[in-house]
């Protein structure tokens, strides 16, 4: 029988795999509310894909914190609720002018990079799983920088200020990235959300504009390193599924529910593997788990073509133990 590394790695291929790798994410509110019940599940089923841990130094432990604090980059964050991430209410470039003379935490990322030894020995110790390394938001960042509303109107502006932003997120996870591809993780994580709950939140025609190539140039990288790409994009994304296709995206985790499975499907059946996620909006939390275990079937049914999908979700703290185990052991019925 393969690993579950070499089993994953036939899914990205749509080379008959054995069978749909599972793999799980977990809010820490889902794990502060369940503790030890959470990890028991989680303990008792086969999980195929994992993520690399890191201390990173420019991460913030306050970040699922209740009350506010300004993080490295100069962004300073609200967080009302434990265990979910909060909002930033000031923006290091509120007044865009101060985006010349910025310094972005660079070098505070490189002085840490010793916390890649926990990763080294993470990995070591599961060479059977296909690992996932990193974090990377291009677009999130900036909005952390210049806030939401500030940086959709900037890129229908197209200032200087705002190129110089896009430079400045670019550089860091360059370096970020470059860091991460000499470790023996099997994919690299991007995550920007794209979609409001029934469109982009800019035209495609502007996306395609401004962050089209800064994704493909990361993309490119960690191919020519001979690893995948791994995107998450939240909301009603259909209209970029071409495009994240043609630049090279291996997996995508989006909300196949929102969008409609069978358009989810038309889309992406043998183009590209759907990395999950079951219904997080309104099947895990509200259903039974009957409903969920319907769900699961119903995804493998519509997005299985020898390969091409990754059993997904994201545990929360609205979610029952019962509807997340649900959501772990049917895949392979």
């Amino acid at each position: 029988m393969m690993t579950a590394k070499e089993n994953v790695i036939r899914t990205l291929r749509h080379d008959n795999p054995e069978w749909i790798p599972v793999n799980l994410w977990q809010l820490p509110a889902a794990k502060l509310k369940y503790g030890q019940a959470l990890d028991d599940i989680i303990n008792r089923c086969e999980i195929d894909i994992l993520s690399a841990p890191f201390d990173d130094p420019t991460e913030d432990a306050r970040h699922y914190q209740i009350g506010s604090y300004t993080d490295c980059w100069g962004s300073t964050w609200v967080n009302h609720q434990a265990g979910i991430i909060g909002e930033v209410k000031e923006y290091p470039f509120a007044d865009f002018n101060k985006v010349w003379n910025y310094e972005s935490p660079k070098k505070l990322f490189l002085s840490g990079i010793s916390g890649f030894e926990k990763t080294k020995a993470f990995i070591d110790t599961h060479k059977d799983k296909f690992i996932l390394g990193g974090w990377i938001s291009l677009f999130e960042r900036m909005q952390y920088l210049r806030g939401t509303e500030n940086l959709f109107m900037d890129t229908l502006i197209e200032s200087p200020e705002y190129f110089k932003l896009m430079e400045i997120v670019e550089d860091f996870y360059n370096t970020y990235l470059d860091e991460w591809l000499k470790l023996e993780v099997d994919g690299i994580i991007f995550g920007d959300d794209w979609g409001s709950q029934r469109s982009l939140l800019i035209s495609p025609e502007t996306w395609r504009k401004q962050y089209k190539p800064l994704y493909k140039r990361f993309f490119d990288k960690v191919h020519t390193a001979g690893k995948f790409v791994f995107m998450h994009s939240d909301g009603y994304i259909l209209e970029l599924y071409d495009d994240l296709i043609e630049i090279g995206v291996d997996a995508i985790n989006s909300q196949v529910w929102c969008m409609g499975l069978d358009k989810v499907a038309e889309k992406c059946n043998g183009r590209i593997t759907n990395w999950g996620e079951i219904c997080r909006q309104h099947i895990l939390p509200e259903g039974s788990v009957e409903d969920v275990i319907d769900a699961v079937h119903k995804m493998k049914e519509a997005l299985w073509v020898n390969g091409g999908l990754i059993g997904q979700f994201e545990a929360g703290p609205d979610m029952p133990l019962e509807n997340i185990k649900a959501g772990l052991i049917h895949w392979n019925d």
